[in-house]
């Protein structure tokens, strides 16, 4: 049997979706209106605390110039369909032994990578649709952070799977099905094969881990890039001053 390496995309803490057209939102091509999803709205604290969660944290609009007026963080994990059934074990000290180490052999089988999104937008620009220029700023801020949304699929649905093949685990262990030792005669294959599990089960997820924050990584950095920021920063001051100054 064969790997069979799936994606999927999910919207864990971003439930509701919300009408681009009633803010003037633009939904570059390739998304489609299941993923305009209505942000959660943190203050300018909680803002801080998400760009600190880590390297899975896609820092949005303004992060290259001091001010986040969005975010997009994003995580990937990796899922066996049943990992009990889809490694076979097979003690090397004969058909009897109930000590390792063991052999273990990849079965086949559907393995998710799955990435989550989540979008946040500074309460500032929360949108009040009885004030047009509200309405404004906040399409400028969320059509941004469409922007890294976009990315973000683009990678997983597009990208990912051809390089992850070429990762050495995943191609000789899953791919090609090559045998794996593990364990040793101090352990017995019970305890073997649940550590073994836990075991591949990480080395797949830091080697997924790695190729998509990479990509994820570069491209966040060439939308998020000051020169390019710096316009859609200028359009949301200008409509700041009318705001204020009216």
């Amino acid at each position: 049997m064969s790997v069979n390496l799936v994606t999927d995309i999910d919207w864990p803490k971003n439930d509701l979706l919300i009408p681009a057209e009633w803010f003037g939102v633009q939904v570059p091509a390739g998304l489609s209106s299941f993923d305009v999803r209505s942000p959660n709205y943190v203050d300018v604290i909680g803002m801080g605390n998400l760009s600190r969660t880590g390297s899975s944290a896609r820092v949005g609009a303004g992060g290259q110039l001091g001010t986040v007026n969005g975010m997009v963080t994003s995580d990937i994990q990796v899922k066996f369909d049943n990992p009990r059934t889809q490694w076979r074990c097979t003690p090397l000290g004969g058909p009897t032994a109930t000590q390792g180490p063991g052999q273990f052999v990849f079965q086949g089988g559907k393995v998710t990578l799955g990435l989550q999104l989540g979008i946040y937008v500074l309460d500032l620009n929360k949108p009040n649709l009885d004030d047009d220029l509200s309405v404004k700023i906040f399409a400028e801020v969320y059509s941004h952070e469409l922007l890294h949304v976009l990315d973000e699929i683009d990678i997983v649905t597009n990208w990912l799977l051809p390089r992850v093949n070429q990762e050495p685990t995943i191609s000789n262990y899953l791919t090609q099905a090559k045998p794996y030792v593990y364990g040793n005669q101090s352990q017995t294959l019970m305890q073997i094969e649940t550590e073994f599990r836990t075991y591949i089960a990480n080395t797949i997820q830091t080697e997924v881990h790695n190729v998509w924050a990479v990509e994820a990584n570069r491209r966040q950095g060439i939308r998020d890039a000051p020169a390019e920021y710096k316009k859609v920063q200028d359009r949301i001051d200008a409509l700041r001053s009318r705001q204020i100054n009216r």
